[in-house]
């Protein structure tokens, strides 16, 4: 019980870090584009497509991908724990379940 109640809090408690990692998440994919797009500006090439490579191939990009790797991990640990918090309220669930169950005389061969 004490487990189940530990996870109920847990995703109670982290709602709004979950909620703030996704923006995070929203605004680096965004940023990405941006930083792409700044990049293309700033070429001196006249192509698209050089000014394409040009900005794919700056540090700024980098760095802007690195970020998006960063919030998307740390977006996704938090999703992930998020799940074993749930799946740990639906084992004990089961369990509590099973003991009803069991407590009722169901299944027994009698």
């Amino acid at each position: 019980m004490a487990k189940a109640a530990k996870a109920t809090q847990y995703l109670i408690d982290s709602a709004a870090e979950i909620a703030a990692a996704k923006a995070d998440l929203v605004r680096a994919e965004n940023m990405l584009r941006v930083t792409k797009s700044i990049s293309m500006k700033h070429s001196g090439e006249k192509s698209a497509a050089a000014q394409e490579r040009e900005a794919y191939a700056s540090d700024q990009y980098l760095a802007a991908v690195n970020e998006l790797a960063d919030v998307a991990g740390a977006f996704e640990k938090l999703r992930a724990l998020r799940e074993a918090a749930k799946m740990q309220i639906e084992y004990w669930r089961s369990l509590n379940a099973n003991q009803r169950a069991a407590e009722r005389g169901y299944g027994s061969a009698q």
